[in-house]
């Protein structure tokens, strides 16, 4: 069973930040799940949101809340505390005042120097209802792929989007590096901009049979998708299972008897208590391991 903490550990520390990272590596987790962004000055950067929102972050210069991440420098966005303000809706949420948007290239060396183990869900943001940004798909694509071969973890992670023209240009450019297909519900249906070079009517709407069309080793879907039917198809097609966003303690014990192989989740601690209390015979289920090696 692998955990991944989400934007590092969103429910422990303000998320995408550094001290985000650390806790979820304190946590005990299997993997980092990350969102990258490019920025005007062609860097990349660990960050969700398409513009600085500004209940997530402090600016010296105001005009700088509420720009577009893409339309910024790098040395602009070093400006923005993005780590003073915690969000209601994390009562446990710790600040980490100061703190500044990360590069790729810190927040996983960060992640190396604690453990040569860890597997990185990198979350290539792209809205390709954006002309903008899929104006910039094929550079923001070329560029995670250089970085996550610069720094050797290409045998270690995911390439993950819910923009599967994301998914199309990774297997073309850098096929050993394995794809992970994000849906939600809206997502795959007949007409939609997010499957890439699938057309959801040819597979009958069946998210699975889109999965493998693509290409991609995993299916990532929203934890209330995922049933045994759906574990199942996935299974039998060599397709492993990475559900999100899996939070609360009775959804984190269900997705473990359906069998998926990876959590995505604010609450990493909780995650990793209630595998290890799985693998000591006080919860339901098998022991956690390595669930994405030879799948």
């Amino acid at each position: 069973m692998d955990i991944e903490g989400h934007r590092g550990a969103r429910g422990l520390v303000v998320e995408n930040t550094l001290p985000s990272m650390a806790a979820a590596l304190d946590a005990g987790v299997t993997g980092i799940e990350i969102d990258v962004r490019m920025t005007a000055d062609g860097q990349l950067v660990v960050w969700h949101d398409p513009v600085l929102l500004p209940e997530k972050c402090r600016a010296p210069r105001g005009g700088l809340v509420g720009a577009r991440v893409d339309e910024l420098t790098l040395d602009q966005l070093r400006t923005v505390d993005v780590g003073s303000q915690t969000l209601p809706e994390f009562a446990t949420q710790r600040a980490a005042p100061g703190a500044q948007i990360a590069t790729l290239a810190e927040v996983i060396a960060l992640g190396e120097h604690r453990s040569s183990q860890l597997w990185w869900t990198i979350e290539v943001k792209l809205d390709p209802t954006d002309e903008r940004q899929v104006a910039r798909r094929e550079r923001l694509v070329e560029a995670t792929l250089a970085a996550v071969h610069e720094v050797g973890v290409e045998r270690r992670c995911f390439l993950h989007s819910f923009d599967w023209a994301v998914l199309d240009l990774a297997r073309e450019l850098a096929p050993d590096v394995l794809r992970s297909a994000l849906t939600q519900a809206r997502h795959f249906s007949t007409g939609s901009p997010w499957t890439g070079s699938v057309d959801p009517a040819e597979h009958g709407e069946d998210v699975i049979a889109g999965v493998a069309a693509i290409g991609a080793s995993v299916v990532s879907p929203d934890f209330a998708l995922v049933d045994a039917d759906l574990v199942r198809r996935a299974h039998d097609l060599d397709i492993s299972v990475l559900t999100w966003t899996v939070n609360e303690p009775d959804d984190l014990v269900r997705m473990m008897e359906l069998g998926v192989d990876g959590i995505v989740t604010d609450y990493p601690d909780l995650a990793v208590e209630l595998v290890a209390a799985r693998s000591r015979g006080d919860a339901p289920g098998n022991a956690p391991g390595d669930a994405f090696q030879g799948r």
